[in-house]
């Protein structure tokens, strides 16, 4: 008896399904809503014309074939909306509700009548809203499927999006990415948030590092020209409000924008298409070839009888130099402080930084911006009338005011602008390391700077007092440890092996069986196992740091290793003298060619390709901690380690 039950109610679930899918297939969705508008639309009816007209018409799929927008768009939307060109339904629900019609976007009412710039007809729905035009069901037409690359813009958030974005991707000023791609004015009142988007592209220098066809010249980072046709608008969103959450190596800083300028970066971002429906393409060749090379969202500033000084102060300001840089009040949280520039660099040295970045500081994410040697004499000129020293009471307002920007307020290399720094600030916490470094090496540092890095000169800053009491700070509250007696190395004073041919050949082979692992094929400090180690392995191409250098310590580095990092002693490995003297030729042969603003590198090494076999090893490490099995440590990149 139960089994006849049990069957019965189960034959009974069979044919409720059956019946719900049939329904589903012979009585779409979009009949009923078509068959609701008649009859409603019939109510409506002032003559008896309208009534046989409606009477008349039955369901059907509506399409719309539009063709003068590049690829043809087939759009089945009014197929749903079929009052949306109907004036007598603004007051009804979706989907039998008329479209709004707007005056910002060209719509115009005569007589009573309003008449649409933008007629269905022509446009169809797609161009303006996106989604999938030949979709007849709702998830399908409004792009929610996660696998669609264009979701109905403002309305639809697909599921993978990531939740804390989500409330803030809707709203119908979305659409506005789509308006510019016909309205391209600047000042056209529908697309005002395409404006504020274009405005915050240049406040923030984000022209400096990326190129958008007719806009800019970067070349740093990714082309954005096409940027709104290949990425949806959470990827848009997600990125700009951190870029590392989807490029761990990203060096794009991380901004301090509000919501609404987020959104206004979208909007524009996603109105780079790469294609202007309002330009014929021999229209878009000739705004090519008559692109200058200023950025088109900058003015000229002409001297007009101005000195360089004022003309310097206007073009820093103009061309948002403290969107990274901090200048007396305003900062940019993300590159070194400029109020006292003229103390710490002088005008050669700002000018050739001005051209060439890399020139001074060859691993520097400042983008070259190509500006004329007249703007950049007189951004120098102004900087140079920043001669006025910071008034200090204590170390610690020193080491606050000066240090804590990029060494961190706790001393453990993590300031604000850490992440864009490389190579990145010492970390003073690592007792091994500041413990085993003659004192004269941290005062020498702080009244010279480190040539190739950010760490600048504090000579006409500080007094030479200040510079050992803030070290003093340093070891007092940051290395907490007694420094204890340095264990004093035999190295030699100079390199006991003349440079030759062989000796640099001997020293490349030597390198690129040992060092690759961490210092790269290139010797550029971005060996494999590299992004994992912190601090990270030296850059040896850098020359202005290779040739301050000295011989003695870099035998000292490369033989008993550099405390407190992945840097092992090298001697216990069985390298001797005699080899680290060819490594030290090799590396030394690399930087006889230094960087020229022009763009010249460095010497390539001559048997980087599949000469030697690589094999590379797994580095046990953290991003603050190093942590080194002894033989990895000893031979990071090989098994030929004896």
């Amino acid at each position: 008896m139960s089994t006849r039950v049990t069957l019965a109610v189960v034959s009974f679930v069979v044919l409720i399904v059956h019946g719900i899918v049939f329904y589903d297939q012979f009585f779409n969705r979009w009949e009923r809503h078509q068959t609701a508008y008649f009859e409603q639309a019939r109510s409506l009816a002032k003559t008896d014309a309208e009534r046989r007209a409606l009477d008349e018409r039955s369901p059907r799929i509506e399409q719309i074939i539009v063709t003068q927008f590049g690829e043809s768009r087939v759009d089945r939307c009014t197929t749903c909306h079929i009052a949306s060109d109907d004036p007598r339904f603004q007051g009804h629900a979706e989907p039998l509700h008329t479209h709004p019609y707007s005056e910002a976007l060209g719509d115009v009412q005569r007589n009573g009548r309003w008449e649409r710039r933008h007629k269905f007809t022509d446009f169809g729905c797609t161009i303006c809203h996106d989604g999938q035009g030949r979709g007849l069901e709702v998830s399908d037409a409004h792009g929610e499927d996660i696998f669609w690359p264009s979701p109905m813009l403002g309305y639809v958030t697909q599921a993978n999006w990531r939740a804390e974005y989500k409330t803030k991707l809707t709203g119908k000023e979305y659409m506005q990415a789509n308006c510019a791609q016909c309205h391209t004015e600047q000042n056209f009142p529908g697309t005002p948030l395409v404006q504020r988007g274009r405005q915050l592209f240049f406040e923030k220098a984000c022209y400096g590092c990326h190129r958008i066809q007719g806009l800019s010249h970067g070349t740093l980072g990714p082309d954005l020209s096409e940027v709104g046709k290949r990425w949806r608008i959470d990827y848009l969103w997600g990125h700009t409000v951190n870029p590392r959450d989807y490029s761990a190596l990203s060096f794009m800083p991380k901004f301090d924008l509000t919501d609404d300028d987020i959104k206004a970066l979208v909007v524009f971002l996603k109105s780079r298409r790469g294609v202007n429906y309002a330009e014929t393409t021999m229209e878009q060749y000739l705004a090519h070839q008559q692109q200058t090379r200023l950025p088109a969202g900058l003015k000229t500033i002409s001297a007009g009888g101005m000195s360089d000084v004022a003309r310097g102060e206007q073009l820093i300001a103009q061309r948002s130099c403290t969107a990274c840089h901090k200048l007396g009040d305003k900062d940019g949280h993300i590159s070194p402080d400029l109020s006292s520039e003229a103390l710490i660099r002088d005008q050669d040295w700002l000018i050739a930084h001005f051209r060439e970045p890399k020139s001074r500081i060859p691993d520097s994410i400042m983008p070259v911006f190509g500006f004329s040697d007249d703007d950049y004499r007189a951004m120098t000129a102004y900087l140079m009338t920043r001669s006025t020293a910071p008034k200090f009471n204590s170390p610690e307002e020193i080491y606050k005011g000066l240090c804590a920007r990029c060494h961190g307020e706790k001393g453990d290399g993590k300031g604000v602008t850490y992440l864009y720094l490389d190579p990145a600030p010492r970390d003073l916490t690592k007792a091994e390391f500041m413990n085993s470094k003659p004192e004269e090496r941290f005062l020498k540092s702080l009244k010279e700077g480190v040539p190739g890095t950010s760490m600048p000169p504090w000579e006409r800053v500080l007094s030479e007092q200040q510079r050992k009491d803030v070290l003093a700070y340093v070891f007092q509250n940051f290395v907490k440890q007694p420094r204890e007696k340095l264990v004093q190395h035999k190295v030699p004073a100079q390199n006991p092996v003349a440079s030759s041919p062989t000796s640099i050949a001997e020293g490349e082979k030597l390198f690129l069986e040992r060092c690759t692992g961490c210092h790269g094929r290139k010797a550029d400090g971005k060996g494999p196992n590299s992004i994992d180690i912190s601090p990270r392995p030296r850059n040896l191409r850098n020359s202005a740091f290779i040739n301050s250098v000295s011989d003695q310590r870099l035998f000292n580095s490369i033989l008993y290793g550099v405390q407190g990092t992945a840097m092992p002693p090298w001697i216990d490995y069985d390298l001797n003298q005699n080899d680290v003297g060819n490594i030290i030729n090799f590396i030394r042969s690399l930087n006889s060619q230094t960087v020229s603003p022009s763009g010249e590198k460095s010497a390539p090494l001559t048997s980087q390709v599949n000469v030697f076999p690589i094999h590379v090893s797994p580095i046990n490490v953290s991003p603050t901690r190093v942590s080194l099995t002894s033989q990895e440590a000893k031979c990071p990149n090989n098994d030929k380690c004896k």
